[in-house]
């Protein structure tokens, strides 16, 4: 199964997980407008399953034919290609909800869209690693300090110098790669940041 399959199945058992309608809005529904709500945010017309399902339990059921009829307006508001850039952008899963006659340039601009995505979340990673190396370094260097202060205190035993002292070299072994990957990631940082750049500016038009 591709990766749009796998998506769908997990927005939908999401979906499923929670009611979509209050019993008032179940109470006082309309069914052409909830679709085309639907429709407008990307969702895909299964989505009136869940809406079923949350409103069996208070005694409604949805007009199906007002639903669709309504859903399809709100796809060709969503369907856009100006739209399928900013959800691409998002990181939007597409579904196939685009009608084939307007699917083709909503999906160019899509993948436009995507491929900043991508871009913004490799930046967004490496940029997390060297948060989480940095606050480490911090840790280290201290852990450093205050080994080093123990093992030179004259209450110390000499068989726990010797664990200190082994603990001390296995720090300062963590210390140096994390130093030397901080390095790699500041280049690897600036890589993608000027690979951003120019998907923006190639992009620009959207």
């Amino acid at each position: 199964m591709n990766r749009i399959g796998i998506a769908f199945i997990a927005t939908m058992l999401v979906l499923s997980g929670c009611a979509t309608l209050s019993e008032d809005e179940c109470l006082t529904a309309d069914w052409y407008q909830i679709g085309y709500e639907d429709g407008a945010r990307g969702y895909p017309d299964t989505r009136i399953a869940s809406h079923r399902e949350a409103c069996a339990k208070h005694g409604v059921a949805p007009q199906f034919r007002d639903y669709l009829d309504g859903h399809s307006e709100g796809v060709l508001s969503f369907c856009t290609p100006r739209n399928g850039f900013v959800q691409g952008q998002k990181g939007y899963q597409y579904t196939g909800i685009c009608p084939p006659s307007i699917e083709g340039e909503f999906l160019d601009s899509y993948q436009a869209g995507r491929e900043i995505y991508s871009v913004r979340s490799v930046v967004s990673s490496l940029q997390s690693e060297q948060r989480s190396n940095e606050n480490r370094i911090s840790s280290l260097k201290q852990a450093l300090i205050d080994a080093e202060a123990a093992m030179f205190a004259a209450t110390t035993p000499e068989e726990e110098r010797r664990n200190i002292y082994n603990s001390i070299g296995q720090m300062q072994e963590e210390l140096g790669g994390l130093e030397e990957r901080n390095k790699q990631l500041i280049v690897e940082i600036a890589q993608a940041q000027a690979q951003l750049r120019i998907l923006e500016e190639k992009y620009a038009y959207y």
